[in-house]
């Protein structure tokens, strides 16, 4: 057991409801299980893991673990805390599971291996699990969800806009089809059974990131969309037949990072804000969003009966819970939340505002004067000034009213507790029931000073940011990588030219960025981004600093395909002689794969650009689309159908011997 007075920076990833009103909360950063009673919100115990957790859930009597360095485990409980009852090595990097309704059976989504594993659970003592199949995708699997009739499994991409449905019978996948979006990060089932909703974020590549664009939602929308399970099911159909569009950002306030989200009885869903540290509840009919103040980045949620839920906040190592009733609550209203992890007493409930909270809006009160007199500032800019960043201009984009809760070192990390209440949604008819929620935030322990790239990820996912809080860093680069979409960002000089959105994967490596190559300092390029394309709120300087460290740390991807036979790794020796006797590497060059140069390849964009700064190679069989503008589908089309930048044709032979090579970086 932890000792409740270590500092750990834990980062939770899931919570769920293990029974009789426990909470367990795993922890990706600290490799720790938190378990918290949610009747008195307090933290009753801390546990060591052997690895690092990617997803936690409760199936029957035992909770599912699965770890990053490629286990699922089972976890009983006891009176003397979790003991792993059997682990199961997996593809590498497991992401998340999803188990059957009789815990007899689950799946394992491994984003990096394009697989999904599935595994028979046994039922006795004595007993190991199964692996019974493991199916390939030609994308990047994360969320999945068990379709009615348990006959069907959903899977949706990692990154991009793919979704695949896999038939539980034979383990087919019976039909790969797609939604207009990217970041598809929350899948649930209607109370009904029959609609599913799905999570993501929708970039519009015709839309530059002028000021009018970016506010109201036409650049990157937040949205859900709700699909029937019928269209899921039939292969002919498109998953937008019977369907519809719900917008959680709406008019000129954006919900940047939609994550996790479930359903009430009544028909409201319950959606995770990530980019904006908020829980906003929809209406059932689609139409209006109550946001309730959260911690950072909530991603996870667990129900616990119809009026009572429990939100993990992973970069404020936090808990919300969020408790419905129909009785007006009373409050203190001297006191006031400016912040979500304000230590106050839990004897004390607190509004944010005089009368009852009806909505956590945007911006908390000092975010929006700042985002106000940003908005004056940028009056006018029509967004064509894409003068050169670099580090020097990084005192000009300080904040002139730079504050404490825009810096993590000094967050809260009591134990107390802080309560906010809100009316959901518009006042009710009379004789109709209205709704309220009451918010109570909890810490889930002491946490040690942030290093520079700690601080520097929770700027990446911190959607205000952008104007209007419509996205993040994370909403374009997803994870770090990248959501496969075209984008305008003006980071080649002007709009009009939009450009595959680059994986970050080990960007502290690749200089020069961006397309054309015309920043030699990584901060220059953050400096610009931050100006021209996001517009949000300023940041000092040690914030630019910080986001820096974090992009700086980021690894390279793995390994597409790595060769697993003699005759494979002959194949990829082969292929590797012909890359350089082809003078591949003349622009790819290295062990990074890249070159500082900008090259005449053959292809001019909308604005007359033709040279253009060769992307890293590493990692390239994971990316959908490539070129500046996606014109080549995958690795085969730009050896085959293009030929890029081949002196002489080649015979089939070789061209296969070329893939696997890039297929092994």
């Amino acid at each position: 057991m932890v000792n409740a007075e270590t500092a750990l920076l834990r980062r939770p990833i899931a919570v769920v409801n293990a029974g009789d009103g426990l909470a367990v909360v795993a922890n990706g950063r600290s490799g720790t299980l938190s378990f918290i009673d949610s009747d008195s919100l307090r933290v009753s115990g801390e546990y060591r893991l052997r690895g690092t957790p990617t997803d936690l859930i409760s199936s029957g009597s035992r909770l599912l673990l699965t770890e990053q360095d490629g286990w699922l485990s089972s976890v009983l409980l006891n009176e003397r805390g979790p003991s792993i009852e059997w682990r199961l090595a997996l593809p590498h990097e497991p992401t998340t599971v999803c188990a059957s309704e009789a815990g007899d059976w689950c799946s394992v989504s491994s984003t990096w291996e394009r697989a999904v594993t599935f595994v028979n659970l046994p039922d006795g003592d004595g007993q190991t699990p199964e692996v019974i199949a493991n199916v390939s995708l030609p994308f990047s699997p994360r969320e999945q969800l068990i379709l009615p009739g348990e006959n069907r499994l959903m899977v949706a991409d990692a990154f991009g806009p793919r979704v695949a449905v896999i038939d539980l019978k034979d383990y087919r996948v019976e039909s790969i089809r797609e939604i207009p979006g990217n970041n598809i990060r929350g899948l649930t089932l209607s109370t009904d059974q029959t609609r599913v909703y799905v999570t993501h974020e929708l970039i519009n590549e015709i839309a530059p990131p002028r000021s009018s664009e970016i506010i109201w939602g036409s650049m990157v929308s937040d949205a859900m969309r709700e699909i029937t399970v019928a269209a899921i099911a039939d292969p002919k159909v498109s998953l937008m037949n019977g369907g519809r569009f719900i917008a959680v950002g709406n008019n000129t306030r954006g919900a940047g990072d939609p994550n996790a989200l479930m359903m009430r009885d009544d028909g409201r869903l319950i959606v995770t804000i990530g980019g904006l540290g908020q829980i906003g509840v929809v209406e059932p009919g689609g139409i209006g969003v109550t946001r309730i103040v959260a911690g950072r980045r909530p991603v996870d949620i667990a129900k616990f009966s119809e009026d009572r839920f429990l939100v993990v906040n992973q970069h404020s190592d936090s808990l919300t819970r969020v408790d419905f009733h129909d009785k007006s609550p009373q409050t203190k209203t001297e006191e006031r939340v400016l912040s979500s992890d304000i230590v106050v007493s839990d004897e004390v409930a607190i509004a944010r505002d005089p009368k009852i909270a009806r909505d956590a809006g945007a911006y908390s009160e000092t975010e929006q004067a700042e985002y106000d007199a940003y908005e004056a500032e940028y009056e006018g800019d029509d967004g064509n000034d894409v003068s050169s960043f670099e580090p020097s201009d990084a005192a000009a984009y300080r904040s002139n009213s730079y504050r404490s809760s825009d810096d993590p070192e000094v967050d809260p990390r009591s134990t107390d507790v802080a309560t906010t209440s809100y009316q959901i949604g518009p006042d009710a008819p009379e004789g109709e029931r209205q709704l309220y929620a009451t918010a109570t935030s909890l810490s889930l322990g002491q946490s040690p000073p942030l290093l520079a790239r700690d601080r520097g990820e929770q700027l990446f996912f911190d959607a205000s940011l952008s104007r209007g809080g419509w996205y993040s860093c994370h909403s374009c680069h997803t994870d770090g990588h990248t959501s496969g979409s075209l984008a305008d960002t003006l980071s080649d000089g002007g709009e009009g030219a939009p450009k595959r959105i680059l994986s970050l994967r080990g960007v502290g490596e690749t200089a020069p960025w961006a397309w054309v190559g015309d920043k030699s300092v990584i901060k220059a390029q953050v400096l610009q981004t931050l100006k021209l394309t996001m517009q949000g709120r300023k940041m000092s300087e040690r914030d630019v600093d910080d986001l820096v460290a974090f992009l700086e740390s980021i690894p390279a991807a793995p390994v597409f395909r790595a060769p697993e036979t003699d005759a494979d790794r002959e194949l990829v020796a082969k292929g590797r002689v012909l890359f350089e006797s082809l003078d591949c590497a003349s622009c790819h060059a290295g062990t990074i794969l890249t070159s500082d140069g900008t090259y005449d390849v053959g292809f001019t964009d909308e604005r007359g650009t033709t040279e253009f700064n060769p992307p890293s190679l590493r990692g390239v069989g994971h990316l959908h689309g490539l070129f500046h503008d996606l014109r080549a589908s995958e690795l085969k089309d730009v050896i085959q159908e293009f030929q890029h930048q081949l002196p002489r044709e080649l015979t089939l032979e070789e061209q296969n011997e070329l893939i696997r090579y890039l297929e092994s970086l």
